[in-house]
């Protein structure tokens, strides 16, 4: 992979909750992924991760449009790949959106939110709300950054 951002990477980002949004964030993440020595396969990986939540956060928590999604991508002191995202939508748990028997009379048919995908491949994966934000945290520990 090459580095498609010149000079510093920057640690964080914000655009309106649409889904022309989401390939600009998978770009971004996957650009923090390689410069944090995950693998080619690793990156593409955590990039679908990604591009699952938004999809969720975009058809379920911001489904207007007229919220905003910011992005964050650190490296901690152990190496661990923190990957931040919050949105300005309605309260929206994902992780728990699959979790019970009767979620799908709360969504129209075909609008099923999905994590599958998402919990496969990030092992260690936070949801909390708060401040009227929704905040969703993967963490990618060192050993986790070759293919799974």
């Amino acid at each position: 992979m090459e580095k498609m951002f010149e000079g510093e990477l920057a640690h964080e980002m914000t655009q309106q909750a649409l889904p022309t949004a989401i390939s600009i964030f998978i770009e971004f993440v996957r650009q923090h992924a390689w410069e944090t020595g995950c693998d080619e396969v690793r990156i593409q990986e955590i990039g679908l991760a990604v591009q699952e939540a938004l999809q969720n956060i975009v058809t379920f928590a911001c489904p207007d449009g007229a919220g905003k999604i910011s992005m964050s991508c650190t490296t901690q002191d152990s190496g661990a790949l923190i990957i931040t995202i919050v949105d300005t939508g309605a309260p929206f748990n994902m992780l728990l959106a699959n979790t019970f028997s009767e979620t799908a009379d709360f969504f129209e048919p075909g609008k099923i939110p999905t994590t599958s995908f998402m919990k496969k491949a990030i092992k260690n994966i936070e949801y909390r709300r708060g401040a009227d934000r929704n905040t969703l945290v993967f963490t990618i520990a060192p050993d986790q950054k070759a293919k799974q």
